[in-house]
């Protein structure tokens, strides 16, 4: 539950909610926080996330072991990478987490690290963007 409230928080929280951000959320709960997908399917339908609050979600996920809450901020910030840039309420909502969690300074850094290798590893848009080289190229003038 305080996966989907983090994660669904971190997608909307630049005002575009983008399909490929909510799916990168459900991809990261499954492969590695290792929620199933009929559990995935059961709180997400369920009526109880709808009614839960911001402050639900801290509470809760200072109740978590700080391992499992690492994975949660973890898959969080790379949600806000996933556009390549962070908007101000990812800044704050990704602030607030790692307090929640009573992150230190460097715990922060290695988890933005891990998200921005994971973000970049679902970055289709900008290998769709690079210009691919023509395959009927003189092997002459390669060098």
């Amino acid at each position: 539950m305080v996966w989907f409230l983090a994660a669904r928080a971190m997608a909307v929280a630049d005002g575009n909610p983008e399909t490929a951000r909510q799916a990168a959320g459900g991809l990261y709960a499954q492969a590695i926080l290792g929620i199933s997908e009929d559990d995935c399917l059961s709180i997400k339908s369920g009526a109880l996330l709808d009614e839960m609050t911001l402050l639900d979600c801290l509470g809760m996920l200072r109740e978590l072991p700080r391992e499992y809450g690492e994975r949660i901020m973890t898959g969080v910030i790379m949600i806000a990478y996933a556009n390549r840039s962070m908007h101000p309420l990812e800044v704050r909502w990704a602030s607030t987490l790692a307090s929640s969690l009573e992150l230190s300074e460097d715990d922060f850094q290695r988890i933005c690290v891990n998200a921005r290798v994971m973000s970049s590893m679902l970055d289709a848009q900008s290998q769709a963007e690079t210009p691919s080289e023509p395959l009927d190229r003189d092997p002459e003038s390669i060098t």
